[in-house]
């Protein structure tokens, strides 16, 4: 599923990214096929693959470039848990190309991820929290409150959830 800035442009205001985030579920059963899928078209390292397979840190990620495009994907290999399974289950297709549709993090997860981050980044990025705080505006009442105030609060980022609420412009 894509994530981060693609889709909070996608659900929020636009904006430019160097990179696309693309997040999987992954075991490390499959971690040689998912490269033997990619290597021909993208600089990608298995042993980095393996390795943020055996991470315990939050957002485990490896990065693939594109050879031709020299687009950078971070690829984040999510833990099988309630909220990913659950968060996989509400992707939405989203256009990106005339003949391509992928699946998109839903609006509300998208704000409850930005949470996340903008948290674990010390909560000093401008760009995620009016990332957070457009998707909000634009979305507004089209948000489920209590899905998103239920994963806020198990994350410990409800009071930013609050936050940025509040500055949501009606």
């Amino acid at each position: 599923m894509v994530g981060g800035s693609f889709a909070s442009s996608a659900w929020g205001m636009p904006r430019q990214t160097h990179d696309l985030d693309v997040a999987v579920l992954l075991t490390p059963e499959r971690a040689g096929e998912l490269f033997d899928a990619v290597k021909d078209n993208y600089m990608a390292s298995l042993d980095e693959i393996r390795n943020t397979l055996r991470s315990a840190e939050s957002f485990r990620a490896f990065q693939m470039i594109h050879f031709e495009e020299t687009f950078k994907l971070d690829v984040f290999v999510l833990f099988d848990n309630e909220y990913t399974r659950a968060s996989f289950e509400r992707t939405l297709p989203y256009p990106m190309f005339d003949d391509l549709t992928v699946p998109f993090a839903s609006p509300k997860d998208t704000v409850v991820t930005k949470l996340r981050w903008f948290d674990l980044g010390h909560r000093v990025s401008d760009k995620q929290w009016n990332d957070i705080v457009q998707v909000l505006e634009i979305q507004g009442e089209d948000l489920d409150e209590a899905y998103m105030t239920r994963w806020a609060e198990h994350f410990g980022v409800l009071e930013l959830l609050r936050e940025a609420q509040s500055q949501v412009v009606a």
